[in-house]
C-alpha cells in the first residue's frame, strides 16, 4: 500500500522581507491640527479594513481537499456486484480505491460524486480505503469501509477456510474492528468450516499468506504459530484451503482478512435505526400457517400471526379470542370462544368468526399432506377414530361450528378435556388464524360440502406460501427466500397485557450458512441477535457481545429408513453401498440399536452375525456371509444436524464398524435442518439413518402418535414402515404395526397407564428408532447496545427475545 508517510511534502516557511531602499528626504513643515491627524488615521484604517475585505473576497479561506463516503454497504455475498459512492469537495487529478483483496481501481475526476463497483470472488473481511492526488498534492483520508463478504456457496468437493481474531495485546483503534495501532500482537484461529459434503474429498492443507503493503511478509499454518505482530501499514491475510481425493484431484478456496494498522483510522458503518437484525442458520421454506412445522418457519409466524390462545411464562391468555372460556363457555366436550372485536389483519379488516373457522378446518384437512403438517395435534382430539381416514365433511362439520352474528366459534372434542389441554392445543403450530380471503387467493379453495371436501383431499396438494397475512405484532415487509425476511410493526395490532405492542420498528432475519459468518456479523453490528452452541471455539470468539444462556434438553431420535431414495442420496455423498430396504429387516434395526453407545455392543455383534449368516434372509438383500453388498464393503452414511451432533455420534459410527468386524464404513454427513425438512417424507427420503429432535417433555400420547403410527402420511410411514406395503416376509412386523396403530388410537382417546405401557412395548418391539436424551447447550448473543448498562436486557431486547421463538 502506498502510505503517505513515505511521500515527501513541500514545507512552506514564513520569510520576513526587509526593504533596502533609502528613506526619503524630509523638510520642516507647519504643525497640523490634532483633529485632522485623527481623521487621517481613521480614514487610513477604514481604507485598510476595506482593502482586507476585498482581499478576503478575492482569496476565500482555503479548505483541505476531502473525499467522504456517500454510501457503502457493509455486507454482501461472493459474486455480487458491490458499489460504493464517494463525494469530493474539490476536483482531484486521480482517485485510487483499494478493495482489500489485492485489487484497486484508479479514476480521473469527472464529477463531484462518483460510484465505483467491484466483485469479490472470495469470502472474507475486507477494509476498503482510498487515496487521491489533488493539485495541492496527494491525500490519504484515514477512512476505512469494512465489508463482510459471505460465501454464496461452494461445490460439494471444496471446503471453506475460516480466520478469526481471538485476542490482541492492544485493543483495536475502533471497537469491534480489525484496525490496530503499531506493535500489536494478534492471536488468531486458523480453521475451516468442515470437510466437503462429498466425503470422498478431505482437506489436504491450509496455508495463511500474510502480505504487508502488497508484499508477502510471511506464511503461517494452523496450529503452528497463530499469532501475528503488526506494525504501521496495511496487512492482507489470505488463507488457502485445499481439498483432494484419493485420485489426486485438488480444489482450493480462499478466505481474506484485512488488518489496517493506523491509529488515526475512522470507520464507516451503516447505522441501525430502531431496527434489529437476527442471523439464522436455516431459511424458511413454507409460511402456510397450517403447514409450517419447523423452527425457521415458526419463528416468523409466531411474530406475524396469532392463535386463539397464547401461551407465555404466566400461563395461557387470549389472543384472537376475546377471553378464555370460563365455566359458562364450557359445556361437556364443547368449548365456545368469543372472537375479539379488536383483532384486525394488517389490511385493517377485522378478524371474523369465519376466518377462525376456515383456518381451523384447513388445519384438519391438511393433516394428511406430505411432508407432515402439525394438523394431527388438533385432529386427534376433534375427529373420531383414526383421524387420518375420518377427516370427512360430516365429522368436520360436527367438530367445529361458527356464528358470524355473535362472533363465536365452538369446538366439539371427541372426549372431555381439561381446559389447559384445550388451550395447549389451540396455541400449537397449525392453529394460526389467517384470513379466509388470503387463504383462498393462495389456492386453499374449499367448497364446504361432502363432494368439496373429497375433491380437496384427493388433490393431495401442498399449498406452499412464501408470505402470510398478519394479525400479530409484525407484518412482512419484504423477503427473498433463502436470503432474508424483513418484518415491520403491524399498525393495526393493539396487543394486551400479556402480548404487548413491540417497541422495535423492524426485524430482519438474515439466513447465514456458517457460524463464523454469523460471528463476524455480530462484530460488525451488521446483526444484533444470533444463537450459538455453548462450546469452543464459539465461546472464545464471542467476547465482544452479550451472552444469554439458552440451554434446553431434547430427545434425540435416530430414525431408520426402510425405503431409501438412493438417487437423491448420491447427490450428497459418494460413500454409498447398501440395499435401499436394508432397514426393513427387524434384526438389522435391533443390531444397530444395540450398537449405540451405552447399549450392548456384544449383543449387536451377535445380532449382525445372525443376520449375515442366515442366507435365506441376507440373500434377499444381496448381502453375503462376509457382510459385503454386491461383493463390496457396506458403506452407510449417518445424517446429522449441526447443533445436535455430539461425541456419541462418532462413537456410534465406531461401534458399528466394530459390530461388522471392521468390514464396513459409516460416514457422518452433516446437513442443515432445512435438508431434513425437505426430504423427510415417503419415497423421497435419502437418509438411511438420521436424527430427529422432539421436546423431552413432549406429551407421551402425542409422542407415540407422532412417531409410532404407521398409517398414511405419519412419520413412521415416511420412513417406509407401513403394514399396507410390507410383504409376506414382513408378516410379523405387519401384525405388530396393526396392533400398534390400534393402541395409539386408544391411547389418544383414553390416556391411562395400561394403554401407555402396551403402546410403548409394541413400539419398542419394532425397533423403529434409537431413543437418546441429552442437553443441547446454546447461548443467545446480543450486541451490547441493545442491553441495559447493568447487564440486563432493556425493553427492546425483551420484546425481541419474547417474540422470536429461537
Amino acid at each position: 500500500m502506498p502510505l503517505l508517510e513515505n511521500l515527501n511534502y513541500p514545507i512552506l516557511n514564513n520569510v520576513c522581507m526587509k526593504s533596502s531602499m533609502p528613506d526619503p528626504e524630509t523638510y520642516p513643515k507647519k504643525p497640523r491640527s490634532t483633529r485632522k491627524k485623527w481623521y487621517a488615521v481613521i480614514i487610513v484604517l477604514v481604507l485598510i479594513i476595506s482593502s482586507l475585505g476585498v482581499l478576503s473576497l478575492l482569496h476565500p479561506e482555503s479548505k483541505s481537499p476531502d473525499i467522504s463516503v456517500d454510501t457503502a454497504p457493509n455486507y454482501l455475498k461472493t459474486g455480487s456486484n458491490y458499489t460504493i459512492s464517494l463525494k469530493a469537495n474539490e476536483p482531484y487529478k486521480t482517485l485510487t480505491i483499494f478493495w482489500g483483496d489485492g485489487n484497486s481501481t484508479a479514476l480521473n475526476y469527472t464529477q463531484e460524486t462518483v460510484s465505483v463497483s467491484h466483485i469479490y470472488n472470495s469470502p472474507g473481511i475486507y477494509y476498503i480505503y482510498y487515496i487521491a492526488n489533488f493539485t495541492s498534492g496527494p491525500e490519504e483520508f484515514n477512512t476505512y469501509i469494512p465489508v463482510y463478504v459471505e460465501s454464496a456457496g461452494t461445490g460439494n468437493r471444496t471446503a471453506e477456510g475460516t480466520l478469526t481474531i481471538l485476542k490482541s495485546s492492544i485493543s483495536p483503534v475502533v471497537a469491534n474492528s480489525n484496525i490496530y495501532s503499531n506493535n500489536t500482537t494478534i492471536g488468531m484461529n486458523i480453521s475451516n468450516a468442515g470437510n466437503p459434503s462429498n466425503s470422498t474429498f478431505t482437506i489436504l492443507n491450509q496455508t495463511l499468506y500474510v502480505y504487508k503493503n502488497g508484499s508477502l511478509n510471511k506464511t503461517l499454518s494452523p496450529g503452528n504459530n497463530d499469532t501475528l505482530t503488526v506494525n504501521t501499514g496495511y496487512y492482507m491475510l489470505k488463507l488457502s484451503t485445499t481439498t483432494a481425493n484419493k485420485a489426486g484431484t485438488n480444489y482450493t478456496t480462499y478466505y481474506y482478512m484485512d488488518i489496517p494498522v493506523n491509529p488515526a483510522a475512522k470507520l464507516y458503518i451503516n447505522t441501525v435505526n430502531n431496527s434489529i437484525v437476527m442471523d439464522s442458520l436455516t431459511p424458511y421454506s413454507n409460511l402456510n400457517p397450517q403447514e409450517a412445522y419447523t423452527t425457521s418457519e415458526l419463528e416468523i409466524l409466531d411474530n406475524i400471526e396469532e392463535t386463539l390462545v397464547g401461551n407465555g411464562s404466566s400461563g395461557y391468555f387470549p389472543e384472537i379470542a376475546a377471553s378464555l372460556p370460563s365455566p359458562h363457555g364450557i359445556h361437556g366436550n364443547s368449548y365456545t370462544f368469543n372472537i375479539s372485536s379488536k383483532a384486525k389483519f394488517s389490511t385493517g379488516q377485522p378478524v371474523t368468526a369465519y376466518d377462525v373457522y376456515y383456518s381451523l378446518v384447513m388445519d384438519l384437512l391438511l393433516e394428511n399432506k406430505e411432508p407432515q403438517t402439525p394438523g394431527w395435534l388438533l385432529a386427534q382430539y376433534l375427529l373420531p377414530g383414526n383421524y387420518h381416514s375420518t377427516d370427512n365433511y360430516t365429522n368436520i362439520k360436527n367438530a367445529i361450528t361458527y356464528d358470524n352474528s355473535t362472533q363465536t366459534v365452538t369446538l366439539n372434542f371427541t372426549a372431555k378435556l381439561q381446559p389447559d389441554t384445550v388451550f395447549s392445543i389451540l396455541s400449537s403450530p397449525g392453529t394460526f388464524i389467517s384470513s379466509y380471503s388470503y387463504l383462498l387467493q393462495n389456492g386453499e379453495n374449499l367448497t364446504l360440502s361432502s363432494a368439496g371436501v373429497r375433491t380437496f383431499e384427493n388433490s393431495n396438494k401442498t399449498y406452499t406460501m412464501s408470505g402470510a397475512i398478519s394479525d400479530g405484532p409484525y407484518m412482512i415487509l419484504s423477503s427473498v427466500p433463502g436470503e432474508y425476511i424483513t418484518m415491520v410493526r403491524n399498525p393495526f395490532f393493539i396487543g394486551n397485557a400479556n402480548n404487548s405492542v413491540p417497541t422495535i420498528n423492524s426485524v430482519t432475519i438474515d439466513y447465514i450458512s456458517q457460524y463464523p459468518s454469523i460471528y463476524q456479523d455480530l462484530r460488525f453490528n451488521t446483526s444484533q441477535l444470533a444463537i450459538f452452541p455453548n462450546t469452543y471455539p464459539y465461546t472464545s470468539y464471542l467476547t465482544t457481545v452479550k451472552p444469554y444462556n439458552n440451554s434446553y434438553n431434547v430427545s434425540t431420535i435416530y430414525d431408520f429408513n426402510a425405503n431409501v431414495n438412493k438417487t437423491i442420496l448420491g447427490k450428497y455423498t459418494d460413500n454409498v453401498n447398501f440395499p435401499a430396504n436394508l432397514f426393513s429387516n427387524i434384526t438389522v434395526r435391533e443390531a444397530f440399536m444395540e450398537a449405540y453407545p451405552g447399549n450392548n455392543l456384544t449383543s449387536a455383534e451377535a445380532l449382525w452375525k445372525s443376520f449375515i449368516s442366515n442366507t435365506n434372509t441376507s440373500s434377499r438383500f444381496h448381502i453375503d456371509p462376509s457382510g459385503k453388498y454386491n461383493n463390496k464393503p457396506l458403506e452407510i452414511p449417518i445424517f446429522a444436524m449441526p447443533l445436535v451432533s455430539g461425541p456419541n455420534l462418532s462413537q456410534f459410527a465406531a461401534n458399528l464398524e466394530e459390530m461388522t468386524n471392521n468390514s464396513s464404513s459409516f460416514s457422518i454427513v452433516t446437513e442443515p435442518v432445512s435438508f431434513f425438512n425437505e426430504y423427510t417424507y415417503s419415497g423421497l427420503n435419502p437418509m438411511p439413518i438420521y436424527e430427529t429432535i422432539t421436546a423431552e417433555n413432549m406429551n407421551l400420547s402425542a409422542y407415540y402418535s407422532y412417531l409410532g403410527s404407521t398409517m398414511n402420511y405419519t412419520h413412521a410411514y415416511n420412513n417406509g414402515f407401513s403394514n399396507y406395503s410390507f410383504t409376506a416376509s414382513h408378516m410379523n412386523q405387519s401384525i405388530i404395526m396393526s396392533q400398534l396403530n390400534s393402541n395409539i388410537s386408544s391411547l389418544v382417546m383414553n390416556y391411562n397407564q395400561t394403554n401407555l405401557v402396551k403402546t410403548k412395548s409394541l413400539m419398542n418391539s419394532l425397533y423403529l428408532y434409537i431413543n437418546t436424551s441429552r442437553s443441547i447447550n446454546t447461548k443467545l448473543y446480543l450486541q451490547n447496545y441493545i442491553t441495559a448498562g447493568n447487564g440486563t436486557f432493556d425493553s427492546q431486547g425483551i420484546v425481541i427475545f419474547n417474540r422470536l421463538s429461537i
